[in-house]
């Protein structure tokens, strides 16, 4: 016999059910979940530059800029609550408390790119995205998510220093783009992007290069 209670969050089938989400906006998220504003604006502002550049590639429509940016502004969400565990902890407080200032259908993207921006990826990991509730997006909504939690990866890379690092001179070559990194903390960062572009890599032929600039 299973002596195991029902607990409150579960229905009599045994089914945990989910609370429904309470949209905030921006500010509200920032002061209730601690979000570390400056780094978020750096993020912010190194993926828009990012979906600039690399346009004619991921193929996102412009309208789809607001979304980066949004995501990019919250994806370190969780930290607060649970430093070790932020990618989690920022999807299950942005599924819950999704941004006020995008559509319905967009707040899942936003949670599953805060999931997705922290640690490695690779092919095993991106099949066993399919086994959790992102499996069950409908198609369209996942590849747009993989895209926008491709440049926010590089974006937050970009300021892994915290030191105000920029982009530099892009080089473009037939199946490549090169960016040199600008700044401090040029070379911590441009070791980061070299690390979190496993997933653009992942998505996309065109390969990112990434290198310090070289001081005169």
């Amino acid at each position: 016999m299973n002596t195991n209670k029902i607990s409150a969050g579960e229905n009599i089938a045994g089914n945990k059910e989910k609370p429904s989400p309470e949209p905030l906006d921006l500010e509200a998220l920032y002061h209730r979940y601690g979000i570390e504003r400056s780094h978020a604006d750096n993020v912010a502002r190194n993926v828009l530059e990012l979906f600039n550049i690399l346009a004619p590639v991921h193929g996102l429509r412009p309208e789809f800029r607001k979304l980066v940016e949004i995501a990019a502004l919250v994806h370190d969400a969780g930290v607060a609550t649970d430093l070790e565990n932020h990618h989690k902890a920022g999807r299950d407080i942005l599924l819950l408390h999704p941004p006020a200032n995008l559509p319905e259908k967009l707040w899942q993207v936003v949670a599953w790119t805060a999931y997705l921006h922290k640690k490695r990826i690779g092919e095993k990991k991106l099949k066993k995205l399919n086994e959790k509730d992102f499996g069950n997006m409908p198609e369209d909504l996942q590849a747009l998510t993989l895209k926008v939690a491709a440049l926010v990866r590089l974006a937050d890379a970009l300021d892994y220093s915290r030191m105000g690092s920029k982009i530099g001179q892009v080089s473009y070559g037939k199946q490549s783009i090169r960016f040199e990194i600008k700044g401090n903390g040029s070379a911590v960062d441009a070791e980061r992007m070299r690390k979190k572009g496993d997933l653009w890599h992942l998505l996309y032929s065109t390969k990112l290069e990434f290198v310090s600039e070289i001081k005169k």
